[in-house]
This record gives C-alpha cells, structure tokens and sequence, in this order.
C-alpha cells in the first residue's frame, strides 16, 4: 500500500490511543512493535504469582527508568529495533509503540532514514475514562492516575525518565483522539481513516499543500526559535483568520535590555538560581524532608530528597514560574500589535498559554486559541472556555516534517508543467 518503505513511532500520554493506533496501522499494512514489552518481561521475570494485569503504572514506569539508567536511554529502542530486524530486512513498514524518552526517538531516526514520529493526544479526563476501569481494578483512585500521568510528563533533571511531553515536541504529525467512540473496534476504523492520509503523505502515495492550521502553527514554531530560554522555546503568532493575515508574533525572552539568562547567568536559568538559594537556607534552617524525614542536605537539580521525593514541587509555589524574567511568546505577540485591533482573531501557540497569558487573551478579545501541548494548563482552560473563547487542539503535520512533506508538491507541479511543454 506505500510507495515509500516508511516506519513509524507512536508517543502519547497513556490512555491517548496509542496502542489503538498501531492496530489501525496494522490494517493498512505495518507490523508493530511497543516498547513497553520489554518493560513487562521484566516486571514478569521478577514477579512471581501475578498476572501482568496486576501490575501498576507506578511499577512499569519505575522498571522503565532503571532499565534505561543501567542500559542506556536508548535501550529500549534497540531492543525493539532487534526484534523487528527480519521484518526490517524484508522492507516491512513498520511502528513502534510506547515511546517516552526522547533518546528512544534519536535512536529510531539514526536508524531509519524515512522515520516519521506521531504523537496522539487526549484530554485527561477522557482518558481518565478510559483507563479508570483498570484503575479501580488495581483499588487505585484518579489520584493515583493524576500522580502517574504528571511522572509520565517529564521527570525533569532525570534524563532516563518519562519525557512524554517533550516526546510529542519532537513530533512530526499530531493526532486529536477526543472522541469516546462506543467499542474498540469503531475507535480502531475511525484511526485508520484519519491516519491514512499522512500514512500516504509520508510514503510519497499522495502529495498536497499544507492546511491553513498547519501553516500558521508552522510560523508559530519558526518563531520559537528565536527564544533563547534554557528551559524551553516557545512561539506564538496572531492571525486574522478572516482575511488570512499575520498580525503578529512573539517568542519567550527576557524584555530588552535585559540579557538573555543564557548569557546573563553563564548558561544557568534564573528560577534555578532562585531555587538554590531558596533550599540552601532551608538547609541552614535544619529543615527535613516531609516524605522520609531525612534532613536536607547538599540539595542540587532537579532538587529531590535521597527518597525521590520532589522538594522542588513541593514547596516552591508553581516551581517559580513566577520568578521567570522572560515575556512569554503569547503575551510578547499580543503586545506586539499595539494599536491595531485582535478581536475575533485566533492565537497559534506551541505550547498552552498559562494563567497569566490567558488574561491577557480574554483581555485582547481574542477569539480562539490553537495549541500543540498534550498537559495543557486545566485553570487557562477554564479561564478561556468560560469566557467564550474557542480553543483548539492542532491537528496534522508539525513544523519539523513540514518541508519534508510538502516540499514534494511543488516538485510534483514542476514535473508535471515541464512535460506539459515538452
């Protein structure tokens, strides 16, 4: 069914639809592979008398971690890479399941040379919906869901660990799985009908122009790149939708003259310095760890207690987002417009806009809000929704496979003009 031999990674935060997917992709010809299988032979190896089905979420992950730290982050994606090597011999398109480090999807893109990565997004409480069944099974609560889903985000200072959220920033195709369709099956057809069209892009079976939401977060995430923040770029763009006009865009930096953290702190980010300094005097002040009791001592990033515990979440408010020097992209671009009007148009943004842009965005009366984030912030959401303002999910193909995929069209209109005259 594909021109191109193509092979395909899968990422998302559990319950999103992943492993649907793959089944979906499995029909249109794929042979798949998840790399969570390696993790349950573990589990399986060193539990005896239970089930696979009894496992938690909480011990998987923790077998993932280890395995990555002891083996290397990439390990992983080697061992299923291994397991799939007949089939990638015979030119089999293939998809790779489970992916939650971002050395996996590095390791997967050295290997092949026509890799695509796809992340699949759902709200949270859709998808507490839909795992909650084996939630309740395990008499585990939406507590302990809530708590594995923010491991599964990022275990930031912990470069083995759970990077879901920066796995979906290094996507190439987004896919909005927001529907609770009635069985398995009806949800595994309606995937396969929406992933068919990129499947076909990717393999070369079908060329086309970019959408106009793909367009517009494309600018979003070229802007970003001007961001020199350590922890994270961020672009925004402001769109007259109506009439198909840029009006604006903004990126995350501190306000001029201020310089750069990068440059100003030798390479160090400023809330890091604050939280430093915050737990260096918690430590002259005798203080324990609320956790384990141990007292603190020697405290570094990512700031963790010897037992895990993460001291940083628990008592810095927010993990000092406030104490940030930079603009944020979105409020840069809407103070950017100055004078002119952005009522009823539409924010692009590469992440979701926080409490305080979100003010600003009902503030500005702008009408819609498109994002590429798979945690986006609950209280913007509410924020946004109760004030009328629309917000969208992007869907399709994202800024690093854009030239990739649709620079072929205007070769294909090339070709066909040249044989037209000859």
């Amino acid at each position: 069914m594909v021109r191109k031999t193509i092979r395909i990674g899968l990422t998302g935060s559990f319950g999103s639809g992943c492993s649907r997917l793959a089944r979906a992709l499995e029909q249109l010809g794929f042979e798949s592979f998840s790399l969570s299988d390696f993790v349950k032979d573990e589990w399986t190896h060193r539990t005896t008398g239970k089930s696979i089905e009894d496992a938690t979420r909480e011990e998987l992950q923790a077998i993932g971690n280890e395995l990555r730290k002891t083996q290397g982050n990439e390990y992983l994606a080697k061992e299923a890479m291994k397991r799939s090597r007949e089939k990638t011999e015979a030119e089999t398109p293939l998809v790779f399941d489970s992916i939650r480090n971002t050395a996996e999807i590095e390791e997967f893109r050295r290997e092949f040379r026509d890799f695509f990565l796809i992340a699949v997004d759902c709200s949270p409480p859709l998808r507490w919906e839909r795992v909650k069944d084996d939630y309740r099974r395990r008499n585990l609560t939406e507590y302990d869901f809530e708590r594995d889903d923010e491991r599964d985000k990022y275990e930031e200072g912990i470069d083995y660990g759970q990077q879901v959220e920066l796995c979906v920033d290094e996507a190439d195709v987004l896919i909005s799985n927001d529907v609770n369709y009635p069985d398995s099956k009806v949800a595994v057809d309606k995937l396969r009908v929406k992933i068919e069209d990129y499947v076909n892009l990717m393999s070369g079976e079908k060329i086309r122009t970019p959408t106009l939401m793909e367009y517009y977060m494309s600018m979003a995430y070229t802007t970003s790149l001007m961001s020199r923040c350590i922890k994270r770029r961020v672009g925004a763009v402001i769109v007259d939708e109506k009439n198909n006009v840029l009006l604006a865009s903004g990126y995350n930096e501190n306000p001029e003259p201020m310089e750069p953290c990068f440059s100003k702190y030798a390479g160090r980010c400023y809330r890091d310095i604050y939280k430093a300094t915050y737990f260096r005097d918690m430590e002259r002040k005798g203080q324990t760890c609320p956790k384990c009791g141990k007292k603190l001592t020697n405290l570094a990033y990512p700031f963790l207690c010897d037992c895990r515990f993460d001291l940083d979440k628990h008592f810095i408010r927010d993990r000092a987002l406030n104490r940030c020097t930079a603009l944020h992209g979105e409020e840069k671009a809407i103070m950017t417009v100055g004078s002119r009007t952005v009522q009823d148009c539409t924010l692009y943004t590469t992440t979701f806009p926080c409490f305080s842009c979100a003010q600003k965005i009902v503030y500005s009366r702008i009408k819609s809000v498109v994002y590429v984030e798979p945690y986006p912030d609950a209280d913007s959401v509410d924020l946004l929704k109760e004030t009328g303002i629309s917000v969208r999910r992007f869907e399709g193909v994202k800024a690093r496979a854009y030239v990739q995929l649709f620079g072929p069209w205007q070769r294909e209109m090339e070709e066909r003009m040249t044989r037209k005259k000859s």
